[in-house]
């Protein structure tokens, strides 16, 4: 009777962990690994009722049948190792079950976060698009295009047409270092200053003077913006211009080059600066003044080599006959081209001032 109460035992603790095997299935969904247990649960205990039917009708004793006695003994001992594996292990199901729970909730609300954060910089990239130039400019005696791209969300990147108390117009380019909101904050402080400084002056050299007082005003000491302002005066045919840690390119007819050099620091880093102008004569027709930020000049490629200066004033000599959007156009799609269209990774400004 011990013997076959054992047997029952074992064949009952294997149809229960069987039981829990399906349950775990069902209410975890893990059906691949813990169907094949409960498999090979249901199996085990049938092994022991057929063992059961077997020795019904008689009882096997210990000195004549030790090995059967072993087996069976041993098949009881795996029956309730099972059980107590599968009782033991489904707290830990349920402890993932919560866990999973808990992850989806904080996704959702994650998710919702990056959506209202991607609605407030798509506002933010709205209104930083609306504060730089929606056309050209027209000038007598020139023809002007400019563009910037963000190379994220919002750019640190600038460029405007101020009009001067003199009644002359003066193009302004502006790096702020880095990029991204804090940047663009910057960059919207600097146009403000600038917009507000412009109609009172009547020198480029005065004006970034003026807005490096105003600049100090809103940066810590490791911000800063690089600008560069130039006007073309018509009546005389010279070209004044000013540069605080920023430099510009102007391309004769002849295929020569000058470089418009930075007279100052950017703006920013000294409370007290003074940014003197200077003077280019001997303007002619089809002359072409270049301005761009950093994120075309130091474009690379997959050598890691700079698009650089020459390339640039290659490009440009190339297109010199096209207007001045064309040039534009094509100078970007050059260094873009050049990187091997690779993601952006700074913002990208051109502006081209080109005599007529």
């Amino acid at each position: 009777m011990v013997f076959k109460s054992i047997l029952i035992l074992a064949a009952l603790a294997q149809l229960v962990a069987a039981g829990l095997a399906l349950r775990i299935n069902f209410r975890y969904r893990i059906y691949s690994a813990w169907f094949l247990l409960s498999a090979a649960a249901s199996v085990g205990a049938i092994l022991r009722l057929t063992t059961l039917s077997e020795v019904w009708t008689h009882s096997p004793t210990l000195f004549e049948d030790r090995n059967l006695w072993l087996s069976t003994v041993a098949a009881l001992l795996a029956s309730i190792l099972l059980l107590g594996g599968m009782a033991l292990i489904e707290p830990f199901f349920v402890r993932i079950s919560e866990a999973e729970k808990s992850l989806r909730q904080e996704h959702r609300e994650l998710t919702t976060i990056v959506r209202a954060t991607e609605e407030e910089l798509k506002l933010a990239q709205r209104i930083q698009r609306r504060l730089l130039p929606a056309a050209a400019v027209e000038l007598p005696g020139l023809d002007i295009a400019g563009v910037s791209q963000a190379a994220e969300w919002t750019s640190g990147d600038y460029f405007d047409y101020l009009p001067l108390r003199s009644g002359n117009t003066a193009l302004v380019i502006a790096d702020v270092c880095g990029h991204g909101i804090g940047p663009a904050l910057l960059m919207s402080s600097t146009r403000a200053s600038l917009r507000g400084l412009a109609p009172t002056l009547e020198d480029v050299g005065e004006l970034l003077t003026h807005g490096n007082r105003a600049v100090v005003d809103c940066v810590s000491p490791s911000e800063f913006v690089t600008i560069f302002a130039a006007l073309y005066d018509s009546a005389d045919r010279t070209l004044h211009y000013a540069g605080a840690g920023h430099v510009a390119f102007y391309l004769r007819r002849d295929g020569s080059s000058q470089l418009l050099e930075a007279d100052a620091p950017p703006l920013g880093i000294l409370p007290e600066l003074t940014v003197p102008t200077r003077k280019l004569t001997t303007i002619e027709t089809g002359e072409i003044l270049i301005l761009v930020t950093d994120g075309i000049l130091e474009s690379r490629n997959a050598q890691d080599e700079m698009f650089g200066e020459a390339r640039l004033l290659s490009t440009v000599h190339e297109l010199r006959l096209q207007p001045a959007a064309r040039i534009v156009q094509g100078l970007i799609l050059a260094a873009t081209e050049f990187s091997g269209q690779r993601e952006q990774q700074d913002d990208i400004t051109v502006v081209i001032m080109k005599i007529t």
